[in-house]
């Protein structure tokens, strides 16, 4: 717990001065949003952005290891140097802050996550992939075809980059996984601190947005240790979607409405290349071209377009070298035909394979044989299968859709439709319909299955009730009857696991990744590693390259006499 505390102090200092450098850099081409208006948050997330990026690209040529860290530390220091009275500024407004009531919350909100955060199960695909997908870029950056070793390898994330970058195994006797942790510790402070001041506020609405996040912290509590890319991804669209409405419903003026929405746009590019589920988010990203093409800023439109389309470059790049698709697992967009692609057949079950499952059949064999299963079908199953706090915070998502119409009726009648906060409802229900009509594993989709029920119903009560001390009362109401049950659930959660894992250990150190007895494997000369016990599902990241499905890989051989060379479909 204490290594994992002095992880998120480094991570925190890193991504702060990496977000105040390339906003100085950035300032150059781009108008970007005023400090006060993202914060402390907004910086150190911009750095997180970056230093992913960097890693991206580190691992296209290099393995993610002491060089890419170093390099990356000789920049920052002149990072450092040229913005220094910025970056001072920023650390003493930190340390008054935790000397405020906002620190003490902040401060007890860190502990919790690096608690659990050094502790505890991991999740399942970590054991999966994760892990090893995470050491692969560690020990080679990318492998040309390692999908067809094992597909999971194939999911490219750019999350699993940026964790690799803060293991630091090179130095270390052991790998730390606190990325997930410092992540929630992060947004779950920003939405804290920015709950503390909700009496001074007249709109609730973002403050709802506000309490999604904390409801999603206390969700996930108990998988904190787990690098897994649906964490990373959700806590980045809560993020994004919160700043949004924040800056539509508690803005000033406009002037601050071109930075603060293209700088979320590019976020927004960004989070897909952490996971392909957030897809639609890109959909925020036509406000602000909008705005800039009736500003006539063809300068600054441009720029925006390439900052966007750069941040999320290498995640394309990668996937090609991993597994020969521009999209896995997406069909559609098929440009290219290299030895070490994965073959077709290949991709389309396991792309049908994420839907079987999403939608709750668990039948792989109309996968196997090509049987198209309509919604009559599976829907029933799938609600049937959902549990009850599951069930009600899908129910509550037509109550949402209602509470918006009901807002949009009201709005025009009043003539006071807002883009900006059209745009918000636009995206969740965009990305629910994505999500739904794919894959629909509540853990996908359920950061906009959140923000539906609570920010619609907060702006309907504001349309219509006027009381301050009623809205109040209101926001309490709505909290309590969408996410009541919910959050119980998951406290009780977190509470039994806090009892299980108090007597762990790992006040010092974290739990390591999980491992599995491996059998060394000889193929044509060179050295791989595969799971003895597959039943377990347990890959070791201690062993690398390795599987964790002898199926998978012994379908695979090597291109050439080198690891690197790759691997291709026999």
């Amino acid at each position: 717990m204490v290594v994992v505390l002095l992880s998120y102090i480094y991570i925190f200092l890193i991504c702060l001065i990496a977000g105040v450098t390339i906003r100085k850099v950035l300032s150059r081409f781009i108008p970007v949003p005023n400090e006060e208006r993202i914060g402390i948050t907004g910086i150190v997330t911009t750095g997180i952005v970056t230093l992913t990026v960097y890693a991206e690209c580190f691992s296209i040529f290099y393995k993610v290891g002491a060089v890419c860290h170093a390099l990356m530390l000789t920049i920052l220091a002149i990072g450092a140097y040229k913005c220094r009275k910025e970056v001072s500024a920023l650390l003493i407004n930190v340390k008054k802050r935790f000397r405020s009531k906002e620190g003490v919350v902040c401060l007890i909100i860190v502990l919790i996550s690096a608690f659990y955060a050094s502790r505890g199960v991991f999740h399942r695909d970590t054991g999966i992939y994760h892990a090893q997908a995470i050491r692969i870029i560690e020990e080679y950056g990318v492998i040309k075809g390692i999908g067809n070793f094992q597909l999971h390898f194939a999911y490219n994330s750019s999350y699993l980059a940026l964790c690799a970058l803060f293991t630091m195994s090179f130095i270390l006797p052991f790998a730390l996984h606190t990325m997930t942790g410092f992540i929630m510790a992060l947004f779950t402070c920003y939405a804290a601190c920015g709950l503390m001041k909700w009496t001074s506020r007249a709109s609730h609405t973002a403050d709802m947005a506000r309490l999604a996040i904390i409801i999603y912290g206390i969700t996930v509590l108990e998988y904190l240790q787990s690098p897994a890319t649906d964490y990373g991804a959700m806590y980045m669209v809560l993020y994004i979607m919160c700043a949004w409405i924040t800056q539509a419903v508690e803005k000033k003026d406009d002037s601050e409405d071109i930075p603060v929405y293209g700088y979320l746009a590019v976020l927004s590019i960004f989070t897909v290349s952490m996971k392909l589920s957030a897809a639609a988010l890109v959909v925020l990203a036509v406000l602000p071209f909008i705005l800039l093409v009736k500003k006539k800023m063809t300068k600054e439109t441009i720029s925006f377009i390439v900052i966007g389309f750069l941040s999320f470059l290498p995640y394309l790049v990668r996937n090609v070298i991993i597994s020969g698709w521009l999209l896995y697992p997406a069909e559609a967009i098929d440009l290219f035909n290299v030895v070490w692609k994965v073959p077709a057949e290949y991709m389309k079950f396991d792309a049908n394979q994420i839907k079987v499952w999403g939608r709750e059949l668990q039948d792989i064999t109309s996968v196997e044989e090509g049987i198209t299963v309509g919604i009559s079908e599976w829907l029933p199953i799938w609600w049937e299968k959902k549990r009850f706090y599951e069930k009600l915070l899908l129910a509550f998502q037509v109550a949402g859709a209602g509470a918006v119409l009901l807002n949009l009726i009201i709005r025009k009648v009043r003539k006071k439709i807002r883009a900006d906060v059209a745009m918000f409802y636009i995206a969740v229900f965009i990305n629910i319909a994505m999500w739904f009509f794919t894959a629909p594993f509540i853990r996908y989709g359920l950061a906009f299955l959140m923000l539906l029920p609570i920010c619609a119903a907060m702006d309907l009560a504001e349309n219509i009730f006027k009381g301050k001390a009623f809205l109040r009362f209101a926001m309490v109401a709505i909290a309590v009857v969408c996410f009541g049950n919910w959050t119980a659930h998951y406290l009780k959660v977190d509470k039994n696991r806090f009892s299980e894992h108090v007597k762990d250990g790992y006040y010092v150190t974290p739990i390591p990744f999980p491992d599995s007895e491996t059998e060394r494997i000889d193929m044509n000369g060179i050295i791989v590693y595969n799971t003895v016990h597959e039943d377990d599902e347990v890959n070791s990241y201690y062993n690398c390259p390795s599987s964790c499905y002898g199926d998978m890989m012994n379908r695979s051989e090597p291109i050439g006499t080198t690891l690197k060379e790759g691997f291709k479909a026999k």
